[in-house]
This record gives C-alpha cells, sequence and structure tokens, in this order.
C-alpha cells in the first residue's frame, strides 16, 4: 500500500490527469443503491491482505519499516484466511440469492393465486349480487302476494258469490214476471174502465132518447106536482128512476162486470175490484129528467134546446168536460135570456139531484 501511495507523486506532470465523465441521475441512483445493499467490508480486507502478502514476499526498493516487519508465512496464512472468509460469505451471499430467487417465484406464484382468487371472488360477488337482487324481487313479490290473499280472504267465497248472484237473478226474474203481470192487471183493468164508461155512456144515451120521444110525441098532460106520468099511464122515467128499477140495472151491470173483471185477472185476495175501487155501485144512473115538472114550451123552442150530438158526448170520458163550439154557446145563452122569470130549464145534471137521503 505505501509503494503504490509513493509511485502516484512520481507520475510526471506531463501526463494528462484522468477526468470520469460526469454521471446521469440514474446511474448515481444505481451506484447508490448497490452501495448500500453490497457489504464491502470483506472486499476490502481481503484486498489489504492480498497487498500485505505481495509487499512481504516481493521486496520494494524502498526498505520497509520496522513496525511492518512480518514472514511471508504468516502474511499468506492471513491472506489465504480471508480468502477463505470472503468465500464463505459469497457463498452465503449465493445461498441468499438462491432463496430470494425462490421467494421471488413463491411471490408470482402466490401472486398469480390472487388474481385467480380475486377473479374468483369477482365472480362470486356478481353472482351473489345477482342472487340477492332476486331474493329481494321475490321478497317483494311475496309481500305483494301476502296483500292480495288478505284482500281475497276478506271477500267471500266463490260458492256464496254464485249464491248471491243466482238470488239476484231470481229477484230480477220475480220482478219482471210481477211487471208484466202488473201491466196486464192495468190493461184489464183499463179495458174494463172502458167498458164501464161506454155502458154509462149507452145508459145516458138511452134516457135522453126516450125523454125526446116522450117530449116531441105528445104534449105534456095535466098531472099534480110533483108526479111524473108518461102518455101510456105508466111512470116516467124520473118515477122508475125513483122507485128504483134504473139503479138496479146498473147496479147488476156494474157487478157483472166487476166479476168478469175479478176471473179474467185471478188476483190475490188483496186487489179490490175496480168497480168497487173507482165507482160506487150504488150511486144512481145519470138519466135526464121529465119535462112534466116545468110548464110546456113551444114545440119549437123545446125542440132546439135538446142537443142531438150523441157522437161528441161519446168521445167524452167520465170526468172529462167537453169543450161547447161557440155556436152552441150562443144558442144556449139566447134560450136563457127566452127564459121567463121563474122558469127552469129542461136540462138536468148531476148538481141539479136531490141528494140520496
Amino acid at each position: 500500500m505505501a509503494s503504490a501511495a509513493e509511485a502516484v507523486p512520481a507520475q510526471t506532470p506531463a501526463e494528462k490527469e484522468y477526468v470520469p465523465p460526469p454521471l446521469s441521475v440514474q446511474q448515481e441512483d444505481a451506484i447508490i443503491h448497490t452501495r448500500i445493499t453490497n457489504d464491502e467490508k470483506a472486499l476490502r480486507r481481503v484486498t489489504r491482505k492480498f497487498h500485505n502478502y505481495a509487499s512481504v514476499a516481493y521486496p520494494s526498493l524502498i526498505p520497509p519499516t520496522p513496525s511492518n516487519t512480518t514472514s511471508v508465512d504468516d502474511a499468506r496464512d492471513a491472506f489465504l484466511l480471508e480468502l477463505a472468509a470472503f468465500q464463505l460469505s459469497l457463498k452465503k451471499s449465493l445461498m441468499v440469492c438462491e432463496a430470494e430467487a425462490r421467494q421471488v417465484e413463491e411471490y408470482q406464484r402466490e401472486r398469480e393465486r390472487i388474481v385467480n382468487e380475486r377473479s374468483r371472488l369477482r365472480d362470486q360477488i356478481e353472482e351473489l349480487k345477482a342472487t340477492l337482487e332476486q331474493a329481494q324481487l321475490e321478497r317483494k313479490q311475496k309481500i305483494e302476494y301476502d296483500v292480495v290473499a288478505e284482500k281475497i280472504n276478506t271477500l267471500p267465497s266463490r260458492t256464496e258469490l254464485e249464491q248471491s248472484i243466482q238470488a239476484l237473478e231470481n229477484d230480477m226474474a220475480a220482478i219482471r214476471a210481477e211487471h208484466e203481470n202488473q201491466n196486464r192487471v192495468l190493461h184489464a183493468q183499463k179495458a174494463a174502465l172502458d167498458t164501464v164508461i161506454h155502458d154509462i155512456n149507452v145508459l145516458r144515451l138511452m134516457g135522453k132518447d126516450a125523454a125526446e120521444e116522450s117530449t116531441a110525441a105528445t104534449p105534456a098532460p095535466e098531472t099534480q106536482p110533483g108526479e111524473d106520468v108518461d102518455m101510456d099511464g105508466t111512470a116516467s122515467v124520473r118515477t122508475r128512476e125513483e122507485s128504483g128499477e134504473l139503479r138496479e140495472d146498473a147496479i147488476s151491470r156494474s157487478t157483472s162486470t166487476a166479476a168478469k173483471l175479478a176471473e179474467d185477472t185471478h188476483e190475490s185476495d188483496e186487489d179490490i175490484p175496480l168497480s168497487k175501487a173507482l165507482l160506487n155501485p150504488t150511486a144512481r144512473l145519470f138519466v135526464p129528467k121529465s119535462r112534466t115538472n116545468t110548464p110546456g114550451l113551444p114545440p119549437s123552442r123545446s125542440t132546439s134546446t135538446i142537443p142531438s150530438k150523441p157522437t161528441v158526448e161519446d168521445d167524452i170520458e167520465m170526468g172529462e168536460i167537453g169543450e161547447e163550439p161557440k155556436d152552441a154557446r150562443g144558442r144556449r145563452k139566447n134560450r136563457l135570456e127566452e127564459l121567463e122569470e121563474g122558469e127552469a130549464s129542461d136540462e138536468s145534471s148531476e148538481l141539479s139531484e136531490p141528494p140520496d137521503d
């Protein structure tokens, strides 16, 4: 080492000093990393022992100092010992490198296993997500099903619904039948009422015709006041009416009509015949009075006062008031003016009839 140190200043100044090129940042980092990771102490010791052995084995021109005088054998043994230690450290480093290589391989395998496990777990997570969504959907459907089932359980059963529908259909059929029956009854009652009204009109016309014939045929005979006598010596229409003959005829016709109506309708006991409900069977039949109670009028006047229009009266139903034409109203007004004071009209009405006691 001393000879090498002494040889450096022995160089000629004419020789140009060597200047190493500048290192890059990456190279400097690599050198620093190598020096940190590599242990150079053993190599330095081997180098120092080698220089000691070389200086002893091959003496230099400059004599060594007495303190550094060692034998060649000692220097060689020290160098060999240090070299063996260095070889051992190299083997150790080789074993460490091999172990690190195995660890790297194991790390790679572990990394691959982790990647595979990660992929498998990702797939499993996706499957679990799909399963969770399906389970949530099934739970939602189950809740909706429970709600619908609860509503269905609150409703009546199919048998009860069919029974209620059948009962409603039966009620509807009964109502239709009752409606048809009521229509038939109404038609029958209407026909019976029309028949009764027609019979009443016929009786009215018959009474008027009889009064006209008796009045036009003979003059009024002298009779006692309050007595009605026809020309043939029989009782007049009013006398027969008061005696009850015409009343019995009207009662018999009304009774026969009511019996016929009851046989046609076949109603229950609660039904009341039309003749009893609407008409009074004991009422006196409307018949024009005789003209014997009033003083005799000239034939021309008497004949003009009696209306001879049965067709118009037939069109007027019972309870209605027919409208008289304007000419008839004028003639009636003139006739009332011609009547003397105290004379009464030959025409009679239901209001002029005496009350039934």
